[in-house]
């Protein structure tokens, strides 16, 4: 039987567009099925950042008493917390400092420009707010409002009483991205390291809020050896991911894609890891904190390890008492603070 040259070709073609397909197809079983940006409620995001830099100068507090009777909660919070204003006079000088301050102009000018009227990430945050409710069962009324101002480099997000309900603070100017020039801010403070600025930006800011949202539903991890930190932060990842349905897991647990990959890649030597150094009991925190905290990589591991492994390992535990359970509702996981007899109940088995 006589084989040509061309039948041999397209043989060939044949047999790599055969390959070609599958491994497509089996690509996109592998990639996550992320829920749509939809929701159906809107929050008040209040620019309060905007608002303070509106005031008239020539009669500044004035302007402020008027202010925080319109906004009470978070006006007070900024003006004796944030400010550290306790005196006429000494909130005089803060709120001069927006406009006279040549620094804090220019960064207050990079927030506008960088930021803008935060149309991008709104539909996000009205998403993970509608989820939040609805995963924790609350009621719309408690639903938060979301205030912004420029932090001076010292919040992210965090939750205040705004009169019966949680409200949000968020500090704009810790989310303006790569390029913004962090390092220069203060050098030597590890909050400005590499790993942690890598997650600056506005694709995390809803992260950001749901993680203080969700710890507040939490309760405190029962003790302080490492099985038990391990799966809390495994039980608070679990959560944030339901709350964040439309972000990736390289977002929720704020890893880049090749380090999550990596820890998928390495659960059983992870697991293995954690028993060669005998860990699981273990409550010298200096020995594991770098495993349940952020951190650029997990010690005694390969470089390729990120830090947070014990909490990746605690959100497979978690998700492996799940799929046993589906029944268990939000509140019984949180209530189930026994984390050996939760490990035990999970079966989880590290790879599968």
């Amino acid at each position: 039987m006589q084989f040509s040259l061309a039948r041999f070709f397209g043989f060939l073609i044949f047999c790599i567009a055969i390959i070609f397909c599958v491994a497509c197809e089996l690509d996109a079983t592998q990639q996550e099925e992320l829920a749509p940006i939809d929701p159906t409620i809107s929050t008040d995001i209040i620019r309060f950042d905007q608002l303070v830099h509106e005031l008239p100068t020539e009669n500044i507090l004035a302007g402020y008493d008027s202010l925080i009777k319109v906004y009470p909660k978070f006006g007070a919070l900024y003006r004796d917390e944030l400010l550290q204003a306790k005196t006429p006079e000494r909130l005089e000088t803060e709120l001069l400092v927006d406009h006279k301050d040549t620094s804090f102009v220019l960064l207050y000018d990079d927030v506008q420009k960088i930021m803008g009227d935060l149309s991008d990430v709104k539909p996000e945050i009205d998403q993970m707010l509608e989820n939040y409710l609805s995963v924790f069962d609350l009621p719309a009324s408690r639903l938060p409002n979301v205030y912004t101002f420029v932090s001076g480099f010292s919040y992210l997000a965090f939750l205040f009483d705004d009169g019966g309900k949680d409200g949000i603070g968020v500090g704009l100017d810790m989310f303006l991205g790569d390029q913004f020039p962090y390092t220069t801010v203060h050098p030597a403070n590890p909050n400005f390291s590499k790993y942690l600025m890598r997650t600056y930006n506005k694709e995390h800011m809803a992260r950001k809020i749901a993680e203080v949202l969700v710890e507040d539903q939490m309760h405190p991890p029962a003790k302080s050896d490492f099985l038990t930190l391990m799966v809390w932060g495994g039980k608070k990842l679990y959560l944030m991911d339901q709350v964040l349905d439309f972000k990736s897991d390289s977002i929720v647990i704020e890893y880049t894609t090749d380090q999550l990959t990596w820890c998928q890649e390495n659960e059983p030597q992870l697991w293995n890891h954690f028993f060669e150094e005998d860990l699981f009991y273990e409550t010298n925190l200096t020995k594991f904190n770098k495993l349940i905290a952020p951190a650029p990589t997990s010690p005694g591991m390969p470089q390729a390890a990120p830090g947070q492994t014990g909490n990746y390992m605690g959100w497979q535990i978690i998700k492996s008492y799940m799929k046993r359970y589906p029944e268990t509702s939000v509140r019984d996981l949180i209530n189930l603070v026994d984390a050996q007899k939760l490990l035990d109940l999970s079966k989880y088995k590290p790879g599968r």
